[in-house]
Parts: C-alpha cells; structure tokens; sequence
C-alpha cells in the first residue's frame, strides 16, 4: 500500500509542480470562461516602458514565455538606450504558452514604432509569423537568451551557435556567500573548536587520531628535511607507507608549519572546516559562472553539497572526503577548454592548469578524483549525445592536462603501489548502501533516529546516502517538469546510475534481498574499482541533486510577465512561492546537527613534562597496549613530545606480511602485541610462560623498543600483572608505570 500511495503523491507534485512553473495554476478560483481573447495592453504608439506592462493570454500551445520574456527585456533595454535592437529569436512552441497571435502582433508594432526612434543601427523589421519552433536554449550558448532549464533535445530548424559560454563574473556578494559558508561550518564543527586539546570527534572512533598522526608525520619531515612519502614514528622500525594512506599531503605538507607551531589538533580542525566551507563554496562558484542561474539558487545548491548528510558523516573523521573543493575547480577548468579562439600556447597553457589541479587533488585525495571522474563522465556523456560539449576542441588541453598529471604524480603513484610498506589489494568489508538508506534519515540531521541508521550504514562515517524522502520527490518531480533541459538530464541520469551503483551486488530493503539487478558487478572487477566501497558512489549523487535544485529555483526566480489565463492574470510570485516551499520541504530533513565531542584519555604527565627524554635513545616506545584501531591515545604522547620518538605498531594501512601484497589496518601482530590485545579484550590478567617470555622479548628487540609505558586506564592493574610477568615489576614516574629495556636488546 505504501508503494501505491508514494505513486500517487509522486505524480501528484509532479503535476503540480509543472503547472506551478508554467504559472497554470492560481491562488484564487478562476472565473467563468469568456469567449474574447483578452488585449496585451500594448498602446497604439508605445514607448520602452510599456514592454513591461504587456499581458499575453495562453494557449494549447504557444510561444515558451520565458524566451519571449527575456526578448522583449532585451529589446526594451536597447530601446531605451537608443543602441541596436537585437535580433528576434527562433522561440520554441510549447504546451500552454504565450499565443503566438499576440506575440507577433506585439513584436511587430514594437519594431515598427522603434523604427521610427533613432538608432546605431537598424534591425530588420518582425513581420507576423517570423518566429517559428526551435529548439530550446542551451545553458552553455551565449547567444540564447532561454533559460537554463529549456536546453533540450532539438525540435526544428535552428541557427549555428558556439558551444561555450563564457562564465559569470565574480561579483562582491558572492564574498558573503562564501562568509555564511564558512560560519555555516564553524557552527557545525563549534564543540571540536571550543575544545581543541581535550575533545575529539567520537562518532569517527579513532579516525581524528590517526588524520592527526599524518599531519603530525609530514610537519616532522619538513622539520628534518626527511622523506615525506614515508614515517616510521609508527610502526617503528618499518615504517608507514604514507602514499599507501589517506595523507592528505596536498594539505598536510603545505599546513606543516602551523602543525608545528599549534599542534595538529588545530591543523585537523582548519582543515575539517575548509573542506566544509571551501567545497560549498567552489560549487557554489560553479553553478552561477557555468549555469548562469540566480546566485540564490547557487546558494541552496552549493549549500546542500558541502554540507549534505554524507558530508557530515564523513566530518566525524575523513578530511580527505571533505576537501573536495577542487572538484568543482577541475570541472570549471575543463569547460574552459572549449573557449573558442584559442592559441597553441593558450590550449598548452590551460592543459597544464588543468593537470596542476588534478595532480593536487591526488595528493589530497585519489579516491574523491576517481568518484569525480566517474561523475564527470556520466555527464560528459550526456552533454556529448545532445552536442553540448565540443570534445574535439577540449582533447588536446585534457590530453596536455594529462601528460603534466603523469610527469608530476608518476613516480609517487608507483611509491604507492611498489615502494616501501606498499600494497596492491586490501580486503573491504560488504560496504553497500541498503534501499532504505536512500531515502532514510542520517545520524547528524535534525530530529532523526540514530539507532535507525546505524543498522543501515557501515558506521558514523560512512553515511553515504540518506537523502530523505522530500529530497527524492522534488528530484524526481524538477525532473518530470523540466526535463527538456540537458543539463536537468545529466543530474537526474548522474543521481539514478551512481545510486544504483551504491547498492553494491546485492539489492537489500532492510537488510532482505530484493529481486532487482545491480550495476555493481559490471565494474566492481574494473582497474581500481575493486579498492571502492560501493556505498561511497552516492557521494557522486549529492551534485546531482543539487543541480536539480538550482534549475528548478532559477526557474521560479527569473522575473516573468505575468499572463492572462481565461482574462486574468496570474500572481507572479505564484511559481516562487511553490518551488521554495517544495525546496524547503525537500531540504529540512537533511538540515545537519553539530558534531559530536567526546574527552580523549589526557596526554600522561610523564609525557607533558619531558620525563620521557631520561628512557628514549634512539629506539622506539612501546605503549601497553599498542595503538591500534580502538586505541591511538599514544600519538598524542608522542605529538606532545613533538615527535620526537616512534611508537611500535598503530593504525594505518599496510602489507599483511604474507608477501602477496595484500593489504591490511594496521600492522601484523606480533607475539607480544597479540598477547597484550587479548588480555585486553578478555580484561583478564595473564601470567607469561617461560617460552612466551623469550619470545616477546624477542619483540621488544625486533621493534628496538626502549621503554614500555603503561598508562593509567581502567584496567591498569589487570595490564601490571600481565606484562610484570614478561619483565619484572614497574617503575612508576609520574603518572606512568614503565620498564626501561634498552639493557635487552
């Protein structure tokens, strides 16, 4: 029943929302039916002021109002200012337009009157009839004066037009919107900066810890002038492939000296909230300069991608998934290609912009470039097929993009692959996105469940979908009523297939397999795509509701006349009204909450105080138990200390230790470690045996440890008796319990 009635209400705001766009409908019952067509207003000797008060009745079919909206704005304009009138469009005939009668008796007593005006240069004159079906506007064509939203599939004979059209300018108040932006992510992150030290993002486990270990890792690179492609501070004495780890050293590297002067704390936070704040904003950017729409509806659509619920999910620990600012940055830069006009050395030029952009968004992160090409290529595609994209122009820059991207990044892609500490495969858990995390509610949104999605999500981090019901209806119903635009084609084709995708092999509803075909096995086996979380690809989709968003709210915000229906005029605010309360419906169940703050564990005064520089030579320290993917306390006793010591072992991503390049979180336990995890997870004391005794100090050689901290924790005790067992009793100093083994290896 449930499917009937959601079929119902989806036609239903489909139908009301076109005749709402096509102001077909209207707040006030209408009249009786008359049988005179009612006049347009016009004068009979009419001046440019007049354009704006003409009213034009409908029809079955007639002329697209907006196009001659926009015409007769045009031509009053240059009208008044005595310059050339421009030349009268091929308009588009569609379902309930103007009458194409009234249009052309207008145009034609318009031109006829201006003729007498003076003027630079005269125009041929409109005779009834001129205009004739055409295809729609193209957003890209700067010599269509249509909106956005009527590019669509040709219906009739057209003229030649360029393909590109030349992005909007920057003007102040996008500086305000970037502002409300940036306070938009200051709020949302405001627990994390009111707590620096003290707080972290819980909902992420340990990812903040561990993001703060590469920050921390490049900061000590720059500072010793080392290798920054590798660390041993973990992992001590092998090290940490740093490549083969979301690193972010396109950020990290650039942010070291703040790292080292704050601490990697503030540098984490400063980068969690230029990933919010810079990615709304670059979308944002993209939408008025490439779109053209009101920058009100870039508002809402920049708005949505940069805090979106997958966003903010990936804000409790990923800063590699919210530095995405550049994407957009790369799609600007890819349309440019098409400019017309070009040099050699301006396409060679442009080409190496390009593959500069490119370049360092894999060094901050490949997996957000490689579910951005994915994107970019559906809707490449698209526009292709409908002849919006001119992809012989754009070849030889993309190809110059690409030859800088292979020089710049060529050896650090094969550091990561088959360089120290690499590995070619690493197993994923089954990560795909449920049907019901389609339209389901996200952790971080006002007034949802979070047990509800929890039990549909991976984890906190990793809620990649969760667009709420609202959000799918007006997808679905912009799509239904604007679906002559390509651009509106591309969106809605970008949100279906990538949310397919995200399904992964096997299609649940509440966890129960539905008889539905996945897309996930026809590329899971690709190059690449077997590293991907399937779930991750609704990240592709956010952009593709967004741009519906924006067209169907630059739809409702460009200035209309008001025409007559039946002998009255519509309010022009009518459509408005509709499509923002359709938008704020649609937006409020993803309205982002602020991000959770726990206390970490305090850094041991034993650390704060220097005391640990009397027990560390120039081996590594050992913490009871070993960081690992619970447990990262011991990278802020070593950020205090200013990295100035390894840890053994940690979380990171590395070999296995089998030798067949398989990947693994963490590093392969030795005997000590191993023993050390279990009595943990059991919480029970274990007494070593004498051949466990040799071994594990065996390890402690292995890992050239000095010294071995316990730090106080609740089960403290338990751990004392354990490892008392190995090496004797402790020496307490401070706050710590510690065994100081150099005298072993």
């Amino acid at each position: 029943m449930i499917w009937v009635v959601s079929a119902l209400v989806v036609i239903a705001i489909g139908v009301v929302s076109r005749a709402a766009l096509r102001q077909q409908v209207s707040l006030d019952a209408l009249p009786n039916a008359v049988g005179s067509t009612p006049a347009t207003g016009l004068p009979e000797h009419p001046q440019p002021s007049d354009l704006d008060t003409i009213r034009f009745a409908t029809a079955l079919r007639g002329y697209d109002p907006l196009a001659v909206d926009r015409h007769l704005d045009a031509v009053r304009d240059a009208w008044a200012a005595g310059e050339d009138r421009p030349a009268t469009p091929a308009l588009e005939v569609v379902l309930r337009g103007y009458r194409m009668d009234q249009v052309d008796e207008v145009l034609a007593a318009v031109a006829t009157q201006a003729a007498a005006a003076p003027a630079a240069n005269e125009a041929p004159e409109v005779t009834t009839g001129a205009l004739v079906a055409a295809e729609p506007a193209d957003p890209t064509d700067p010599a269509d004066p249509a909106d956005p939203a009527d590019a669509g599939a040709p219906t009739g004979a057209r003229p030649e037009r360029p393909a590109y059209r030349p992005p909007a300018p920057w003007r102040r108040p996008d500086l305000l919107v970037v502002i409300g932006y940036g306070l938009a992510a200051f709020w949302l992150l405001s627990r994390l900066f009111g707590d620096l030290r003290g707080g972290y993002l819980s909902q992420g486990v340990q990812d903040q810890q561990a993001f703060e270990w590469y920050f921390g890792a490049a900061a000590h690179a720059l500072a010793t002038a080392s290798n920054p492609l590798i660390s041993d501070l973990q992992n001590f004495p092998a090290g940490v492939n740093l490549l083969a780890n979301a690193s972010v050293l396109g950020l990290s590297v650039p942010l070291a000296p703040l790292t080292l002067l704050a601490g990697p704390h503030l540098t984490f936070a400063l980068v969690e909230w230029l990933g919010f704040a810079a990615t709304a904003s670059c979308w944002y950017a993209l939408f008025v300069r490439r779109l053209h729409v009101h920058r009100a509806a870039a508002v809402v659509g920049g708005a949505l991608v940069g805090f979106s619920p997958a966003m903010v999910s990936h804000g409790n620990g990923h800063p590699n998934f919210l530095a995405q600012f550049l994407v957009p940055v790369i799609i600007d830069r890819l349309l440019d290609l098409q400019r017309p006009g070009r040099s050699r050395r301006a396409t060679i030029r442009a080409g190496i912009v390009l593959g500069l952009l490119v370049t360092w968004q894999l060094w901050m992160g490949e997996e957000v470039l490689l579910l951005a090409a994915v994107g970019i290529a559906i809707v490449g595609i698209v526009g292709t097929l409908h002849g919006r994209l001119d992809v012989v122009r754009m070849l030889p820059g993309v190809l110059v993009g690409v030859a800088t991207t292979v020089v710049l990044f060529g050896f650090p892609l094969w550091w990561q692959f088959a360089g120290p500490q690499s590995y070619t495969s690493m197993w994923n858990p089954i990560a795909n996105n449920d049907l019901a995390a389609l339209w389901g509610r996200a952790t971080r949104t006002w007034g949802s469940d979070p047990w509800a999605s929890a039990g549909l999500s991976m984890n906190r981090t990793e809620e990649n979908a969760f667009f709420g019901i609202p959000l799918w209806l007006f997808a679905i119903g912009a799509t239904a009523v604007l679906w002559r635009s390509v651009v509106v084609r591309a969106a809605a084709l970008l949100v279906l297939v990538t949310s397919w995708l995200s399904l992964g092999s096997e299609i649940t509803l509440d966890h129960h397999s539905v008889p539905l075909p996945p897309l996930w096995p026809l590329v899971s086996r690709l190059p690449l795509f077997d590293s991907l979380l399937a779930t991750r690809f609704t990240l592709i989709a956010v952009p593709g509701f967004a741009v519906l968003l924006v067209v169907a709210l630059d739809r409702a915000l460009t200035p209309r006349r008001a025409y007559a229906v039946a002998g009255r005029s519509l309010h022009p605010q009518l459509p408005l009204v509709v499509t923002v309360t359709a938008v704020a419906v649609a937006l409020a169940p993803v309205v982002p909450t602020r991000l959770w703050v726990d206390q970490r564990p305090p850094v041991p005064v034993f650390f704060t105080s220097g005391s640990w520089e009397k027990y560390v030579d120039d081996g590594s320290v050992l913490a009871v138990p070993p960081p690992d993917i619970i447990d990262m306390r011991a990278v802020d006793w070593q950020a205090t200390a200013g990295w100035r010591f390894p840890l053994v072992e940690g979380y990171f991503l590395g070999p296995d230790g089998s030798g067949s390049g398989t990947g693994m979180r963490g590093a392969p336990r030795r005997g000590f470690s191993q023993w050390l995890a279990e009595i943990v997870q059991n919480g029970v004391a274990r007494q070593a045996t004498a051949e466990q005794v040799s071994h594990f100090r065996d390890d402690l050689a292995v890992w050239q440890v000095d010294v071995v901290v316990l730090p106080p924790r609740d089960d403290r005790a338990i751990l004392q008796r354990s490892v008392a067992s190995v090496l004797g009793e402790p020496t307490a100093v401070d706050d710590v319990l510690l065994w100081d083994v150099r005298g072993l290896r």
